[in-house]
């Protein structure tokens, strides 16, 4: 609860944030930003190289290694190499990103992964309501400096030292929390480190092919002001997966430390369940409001951004697959089973860039955004049949039907009131909490399970829907 609420923070100031960049940067200029960051997070993929997920792994186990000192040492050696790298081939960078920003991008590179090293050892450490914090810490950083040098005139060089700035707030605040332990460390750390992370450097390569790989693609074959829209319509489809995210991100070190006792598989597979359960919670009505009243909430970012609602409904479709693929998967790697996942994220980043290529080449925009859903379908089916050969589990069909079912229930009511009262941007926003409000009274209606969560989880009862 503490990670989504987080999540949430984040998003909202992140969401503050680009609608003052939009509006006042330009669809082009944001365009390039975007561009930038997206370069930014595949070379912060060759910067980490599957390291993050092996740290988090072997720091949650029970064991007396030191993997803080020894991830630190791996990771500042890949820093050093990378940039040496990317200042060589500055000229190329610059022209593809069409701004000549290789020195910021070094720099943003560095603090990037210093955060990302904090929040994993946290993560690995059962820290997660502490490394969640660092997330709207960050974002809101970043974005009181954006807003502040963009209005100031700074235009995109503010937008860059804002991206900064929060970083290195949330790292300093983070490495705070974080313990080290005293032994020296040994090969042995270094040798179990590399031991995963040869497998699980593709699954951050597929999270980062997800994440971006259509926006790397669509800069070869479109416009930067149609990027814009595109990353504002994949912003919005990304915010309804967060509690999904905040599960998996949870889940994972008890699932590791459970499997690493050997306490059986029992445990395992209940939190599993769990986790199927509640992953399309929100990004299920999500789906369904954006459809409703999705073409209306993009004009919030500016003019011209309203185009991007038909790409908003796919993204959003392509986050939900994503989703339940994520909980497949991040219970395979807690069994310590990296080279299953491996398989899995091989034949996803394949079908992912084939596909992208492809289709952005012959259909634009609509062909990435296919891409992406495609690759997410293939994956989500990979990681089901791969989960069941490793661990028996039960796919909670009925809770995920009544959630459908409920944002049926709301569908209904809100494209009444939008029909009957009108689509101005107002009394849409209004529409969408009423519709919040109608999906989770209808859920709590129908679903016992629900109930009992929500019970569980607050200071009070609900009188109206007894568990009993």
């Amino acid at each position: 609860m503490v990670h989504f609420l987080s999540r949430l923070v984040m998003s909202f100031s992140g969401f503050v944030a680009t609608i003052v960049l939009t509006r006042t940067l330009g669809q082009t200029r944001y365009g390039t930003y975007v561009v930038v960051l997206s370069v930014l997070s595949w070379v912060a993929m060759a910067g980490q190289f599957g390291l993050p997920g092996a740290i988090r792994k072997r720091v949650s186990e029970e064991n007396d290694g030191n993997y803080v000192v020894s991830g630190v040492v791996v990771q500042f050696a890949l820093y050093t190499i990378v940039a040496i790298c990317l200042w060589i081939t500055r000229p190329y960078l610059n022209d593809f990103m069409g701004i000549a920003a290789t020195w910021i991008l070094i720099l943003m590179l560095g603090v990037r992964l210093a955060l990302t090293f904090v929040r994993t050892v946290l993560d690995g450490q059962h820290l997660v309501h502490v490394s969640s914090v660092l997330s709207p810490l960050e974002w809101t950083s970043r974005s009181i400096v954006q807003v502040a040098l963009v209005l100031s005139g700074f235009g995109i060089a503010g937008a860059f030292a804002g991206y900064v700035t929060g970083a290195v707030v949330a790292t300093v605040i983070g490495a705070y929390f974080i313990s080290i332990p005293e032994r020296t460390p040994t090969r042995e750390e270094f040798r179990r480190l590399k031991a995963y992370a040869q497998f699980s450097w593709l699954g951050s390569i597929k999270g980062r092919t997800f994440m971006s790989m259509d926006t790397i693609i669509l800069a070869a074959f479109v416009p930067h002001g149609l990027i814009a829209v595109y990353e504002v319509a994949w912003n919005l489809a990304s915010l309804f997966a967060i509690f999904g995210e905040s599960i998996s991100r949870t889940l994972f070190p008890e699932m590791s430390m459970i499997a690493s006792e050997d306490k059986g598989e029992d445990q395992i597979s209940g939190l599993l369940r769990v986790s199927l359960a509640y992953s399309g919670l929100f990004i299920i009505p999500g789906l369904v409001g954006a459809a409703i009243v999705g073409d209306v909430v993009l004009t919030i970012y500016g003019q011209g951004f309203e185009t991007g609602y038909y790409i908003l409904l796919v993204l959003t479709f392509a986050r939900l697959l994503y989703g339940f693929m994520g909980q497949f998967l991040s219970t395979i790697n807690a069994l310590d089973r990296p080279d299953l996942t491996f398989y899995i994220n091989g034949i996803f980043v394949a079908v992912n860039l084939g596909l992208n290529v492809v289709l952005t080449w012959r259909f634009g925009w609509y062909g990435a955004a296919a891409a992406t859903t495609i690759s997410a379908g293939a994956g989500l089916l990979l990681g089901y049949y791969y989960a069941t050969r490793v661990i028996e589990f039960e796919v909670p069909v009925d809770e995920i039907a009544k959630q459908c079912l409920s944002a049926v229930v709301m569908a209904v009511t809100v494209f009444t009131a939008r029909y009957v009262v009108g689509d101005s941007l107002p009394v849409v926003v209004m529409l969408v909490g009423i519709g919040a409000g109608i999906y989770f009274a209808t859920l709590l209606a129908l679903s016992r399970e629900f109930r009992l969560t929500v019970e569980e989880n607050l200071p009070f009862r609900l009188p109206l829907f007894p568990s009993e």
